[in-house]
């Protein structure tokens, strides 16, 4: 017995292409997907540069002002045997080492300061020899915190990215080894100096992507910036106790 076999078939449906408008369309959403992904890299690169450079400018003011501290600390140091002065007069001085690339000029008063001291060491700031009272000269070269010491023909680096230095001095005028007020390098006289208050502005090496607007109070100098370039900076303030007032 013949049986007839049934076959459905479905009816053929004709494949067509996508239309101009629907390319467009998918093009721009592709377009705006790609924006999206690279503003969030951009911002993260950012954020990340950020970070990174905000770490070791703390590192390098940290570095500058606990060297700084250790040995403007010892100022006046002396085993009982003669006198050491604290300060040499000659080159402890107020708005004097300019940066005329960021506009802290002398004549501005906003050039950094510079403190040479005295104390009684086998050895100056860089590690030489002194043959026993050494003499420390702290300033600034650009952007580099130097120091030179007596037992040294060349200064050294002692901390990068430090843009400016301002010193004051706590004076006491009633003998209780307590400052009574913070004066510049210009206006130290007869009263015992029994502490020395630094401030640094210390900036990034390099480019974080962000321009720079802000403006630094360091102690009593008049406002620095805007620089307006691309660097981070950061302010740092310490006050240091002469333990041989």
């Amino acid at each position: 017995m013949n049986r007839s076999l049934k076959t459905n078939t479905a009816p053929r449906q004709h494949q067509r292409g996508l239309t101009l408008v629907e390319l467009m369309v998918a093009s721009t959403i592709s377009l705006l997907l790609m924006a999206g992904v690279t503003q969030v890299f951009l911002s993260s690169k950012v954020s990340h540069n950020l970070q990174n450079g905000l770490g070791r400018l703390q590192e390098n003011a940290r570095a500058a002002l606990d060297i700084l501290s250790l040995n403007i600390s010892a100022t006046g140091y002396n085993t009982g045997v003669g006198t050491v002065n604290k300060f040499n007069a000659a080159n402890t001085l107020n708005n004097t080492t300019p940066n005329t690339g960021l506009g802290f000029t002398v004549a501005s008063g906003k050039a950094s300061d510079t403190i040479e001291i005295n104390y009684l060491s086998a050895t100056d700031c860089l590690g030489q020899a002194t043959g026993g009272t050494a003499t420390d000269r702290y300033y600034i070269n650009g952007t580099n915190l130097m120091c030179l010491g007596n037992g040294s023909a060349t200064p050294g680096i002692i901390a990068e990215g430090v843009e400016n230095m301002q010193i004051l001095y706590g004076e006491d005028s009633d003998n209780d080894k307590i400052a009574n007020r913070y004066i510049n390098a210009s206006n130290i006289a007869a009263n015992p100096i029994v502490s020395v208050r630094i401030a640094l502005l210390v900036s990034t090496n390099e480019n974080i992507g962000t321009v720079d607007n802000n403006t630094y109070a360091l102690l009593n100098t008049p406002l620095l910036g805007p620089i307006k370039d691309n660097l981070l900076r950061r302010v740092f303030i310490r006050t240091i106790i002469l333990r041989n007032s």
